[in-house]
């Protein structure tokens, strides 16, 4: 399997996954399953900005909260995986946030929304049109995987699978 790629329709915002950190995904969500899960995608974008190459996924940090309908991402450990990726000799970034629900459908709540909004306005953050990758389902046979872009400022919108395209 090789990337998948996901669009908006304009074509103004694009990202890329491999399959090592899809796979990656899928296994922290069967292994948390029937509870929700999360993390932060992290990579690198193309020369020409519009489009974010996801090389890598953290799990969830041991400080976050979870049931069957709310995940809140813990903070513990990630500043400091965060900057041995950034001062690395291969510089990643961070690109957003991955979220599990399970059995459920790959659409972002109102939490979510809230979330990424407010992530895109962080200046903490420094990632003003952060991702937003939802797995629904039952992983690892039945799931799907929707993406989201959050522009500051703008609405969000959703990047489509190349071959699914509106």
């Amino acid at each position: 399997m090789s990337e998948i790629e996901f669009w908006s329709g304009d074509r103004r915002f694009g990202m890329k996954i491999g399959p090592a950190a899809l796979a990656q995904i899928t296994q922290q969500c069967s292994r948390s399953h029937p509870s929700e899960t999360g993390g932060v995608l992290v990579g690198f974008y193309t020369d020409t900005l519009r489009c974010a190459v996801v090389t890598g996924v953290s799990g969830e940090p041991a400080d976050s909260r979870k049931g069957r309908s709310f995940f809140f991402r813990g903070v513990a450990g990630l500043q400091r995986w965060l900057a041995t990726l950034w001062y690395g000799r291969n510089r990643r970034y961070y690109l957003g946030e991955w979220h599990f629900h399970p059995a459920g459908p790959a659409e972002p709540s109102g939490h979510d929304i809230a979330q990424m909004k407010e992530i895109s306005q962080s200046a903490k953050y420094h990632c003003p049109e952060p991702l937003l990758v939802i797995v629904g389902g039952e992983p690892p046979s039945q799931w799907d995987a929707k993406v989201f872009v959050f522009p500051k400022g703008r609405e969000f919108m959703q990047l489509y699978k190349c071959d699914e395209w509106p």
